[in-house]
C-alpha cells in the first residue's frame, strides 16, 4: 500500500507537469491545483476516516449480526479505572475486547492478565500511543506494533491479531504491517466521546442511542491521551451502556466473535502459517515477507 501510494502522488505531480506544459495559462494553473488537490484531499479522507477500507479492510460493523454489538475498551490498562470496569462486566456478565497500550501493559500486567482470565480479547493500540506513530514507515511501524504484540505475548502467552490505531488513523505503511504480521484493523460504529465528556448520562446516551446490529462500541478505560486522565464517567456510563442495550434487545459478544476472526494468532480457521511455529513470531526482526521500510 506504500508502493502504491508512492505511485499515486508520482503519477499525480507527473500529469499536474504536463498540465503546465502543455495547457496554456491560466487553464493550465487551474487545473494543476486541481488535481493536486483532489488528491491530497483523498488521502486525507483515507488516512482519516476511521472507518476507511482505502488502505486496509477495516472491522467496524458486522454484516447479520442482529442484535448484536462489541464493547470495546481504549487506551489502558490504567491502575483505577481497569478495574472497576472489570467488576462491572463481571457483575453484569458482559465480555468485551480491550486495546491495550504496550507501555501501560508493561507496567501493570497484572490488569491484563485478569481481563485475559475473565474472558475477555486483548488487542493491540500500540505501544506509545504516540502522534508520531502515524508518521512512521514501515521500519518504525513494525516496532510500535510489534513491541506492543511482544508485551501482551509476554503477559497472557498469546499474540493479539487485533490492532485499533490511536486516534483511529489508517496510513499507507500501517496497512502493509498489518498485512504482514497477519493483524486485522478495527474502528467503531459509535463512541462514547468519553474522553472528553463528563456526563455518564449523556456518554451512555450516544452508545445505547447510536448503536446498530453489529456495531463496535468504543469507551476508554485508561486516559491522558487526548482529553483528561479521568475515566470515573466512564464507569459511571458502563451500567447504563449495559442496561440500556439490553432493553433494546441487544446482547454482547467480543469483537472476534462478532466478526468469527481469531483474536489471536495461530488460532482458528485461516491463522498465517508463519504462526504455526510458536518459537517463530513475526514481530521479530527480520521476520516476515519485508514490507516497506
Amino acid at each position: 500500500m506504500l508502493l502504491k501510494a508512492r505511485l499515486t502522488l508520482g503519477l499525480t505531480a507527473l500529469v499536474a507537469i504536463l498540465c503546465l506544459v502543455l495547457l496554456p495559462a491560466p487553464t493550465s494553473w487551474v487545473a494543476a491545483t486541481s488535481l493536486t488537490i483532489a488528491v491530497v484531499a483523498t488521502f486525507v479522507w483515507t488516512i482519516g476516516r476511521a472507518n476507511s477500507g482505502f488502505w486496509i479492510e477495516t472491522l467496524w460493523r458486522a454484516p447479520g449480526a442482529s442484535k448484536t454489538v462489541a464493547l470495546t475498551f481504549d487506551d489502558g490498562p490504567d491502575v483505577c479505572f481497569t478495574p472497576q470496569i472489570l467488576d462491572i462486566l463481571a457483575e453484569k456478565q458482559v465480555t468485551a475486547t480491550f486495546f491495550v497500550v504496550g507501555e501501560r501493559a508493561e507496567r501493570h500486567p497484572e490488569l491484563i492478565r485478569r481481563a485475559h482470565a475473565q474472558g475477555h480479547a486483548i488487542g493491540n493500540h500500540s505501544q506509545t500511543h504516540s502522534l508520531r506513530f502515524h508518521f512512521r514507515h514501515g521500519r518504525g511501524m513494525r516496532s510500535e506494533i510489534g513491541a506492543c504484540n511482544r508485551v501482551i505475548r509476554s503477559t497472557i502467552g498469546r499474540e493479539p491479531r487485533l490492532f485499533r490505531s490511536p486516534q483511529g488513523l489508517k496510513t499507507p505503511a500501517m496497512g502493509d504491517v498489518l498485512r504482514e504480521y497477519g493483524m486485522a484493523a478495527v474502528g467503531w460504529q459509535v463512541r462514547g466521546m468519553d474522553y472528553w465528556l463528563r456526563d455518564p448520562e449523556r456518554i451512555a446516551r450516544r452508545i445505547v442511542d447510536g448503536a446498530v446490529d453489529g456495531g463496535v462500541l468504543m469507551l476508554h478505560d485508561g486516559g491522558g491521551f487526548q482529553g483528561g486522565a479521568d475515566r470515573s464517567a466512564t464507569v459511571r456510563a458502563l451500567p447504563l451502556v449495559i442496561d440500556g442495550l439490553r432493553a433494546r434487545g441487544f446482547t454482547f459478544r467480543r469483537v472476534d466473535e462478532l466478526f468469527h476472526v481469531p483474536a489471536y494468532q495461530g488460532t482458528g480457521a485461516g491463522a498465517p502459517r508463519e504462526y504455526a511455529d510458536q518459537d517463530r513470531w513475526l514481530t521479530s526482526p527480520g521476520a516476515g515477507s519485508g514490507g516497506a521500510s
